[in-house]
């Protein structure tokens, strides 16, 4: 079993022993555009916006003649605002204009708010594939054993087991897509949970009826699959 990567395991880790109040981006925003507006977000984190300047910024996002960078910037300006009519203003925005970025902007401002208003940390979890409440989304991915074509049984095994040790989890699967010689799956979990344990403990229960799985399963949160990375890993030994 391999997770996307070994920094995601260290995340883990590390926020299993910080005390805080989670915050996971429920759109899938892919981690460079995240990126992209922390950075921008960083260069204009000391201006001061004050009530006057928040109303004018308001006025700036909803005119209809206000250009993509203008709207960018403004909307980063609001976030970082602290300002609950600002936080107001974006919500009402990103529900007529959801992108990547108004998206963003929604979340800094609910931390941004949280934190004037509580003692509490706040930590925001990067994920490309969102996530909903306390729950982070994860993609993962198996392949047969040697290849073989899943017989029926098989298929329904797959399908019965797989919610059962997610839900027991306090998970959500949203999607399984069983193929001929794998199957992926899309789930909802808390992000502290072990994952890896859930997905073998489930390969471990089906493959006591013909070991049909192969125990080199693919778990990520940054991205689901590509037709073509599926048959590059179907390639692999």
């Amino acid at each position: 079993m391999k997770t996307d990567n070994d920094p995601f395991r260290d995340l883990q880790n590390s926020l299993d022993k910080a005390k805080g109040n989670l915050h996971v981006l429920e759109t899938n925003v892919p981690v460079e555009k995240q990126m992209e507006y922390f950075r921008f977000s960083e260069k204009i984190k000391n201006l001061d916006i004050g009530d006057e300047e928040v109303e004018e910024h308001i006025k700036i996002l909803n005119s209809a003649v206000s250009s993509v960078p203008v709207i960018q910037y403004t909307l980063v300006c609001l976030a970082s605002s602290g300002n609950v009519k600002a936080y107001r203003a974006i919500e009402t925005y990103n529900e007529i204009h959801s992108d990547d970025w108004s998206s963003m902007a929604l979340l800094q401002a609910k931390i941004t708010l949280q934190t004037q208003l509580s003692d509490e940390k706040q930590i925001f979890i990067s994920s490309g594939l969102g996530g909903k409440g306390d729950l982070i989304r994860f993609y993962a991915f198996f392949k047969s054993t040697d290849n073989e074509f899943f017989s029926e049984y098989q298929r329904n095994l797959i399908e019965k087991e797989i919610p059962y040790y997610i839900e027991n989890y306090n998970g959500v699967t949203e999607e399984i897509d069983i193929r001929d010689n794998y199957f992926t799956i899309l789930f909802l979990i808390q992000f502290r949970t072990d994952v890896k344990k859930i997905l073998e403990e489930v390969v471990f229960e089906c493959n006591q009826y013909g070991n049909f799985i192969n125990n080199g399963f693919i778990i990520t949160n940054m991205k689901v699959f590509s037709e073509e990375e599926i048959q590059k890993e179907l390639l692999r030994k």
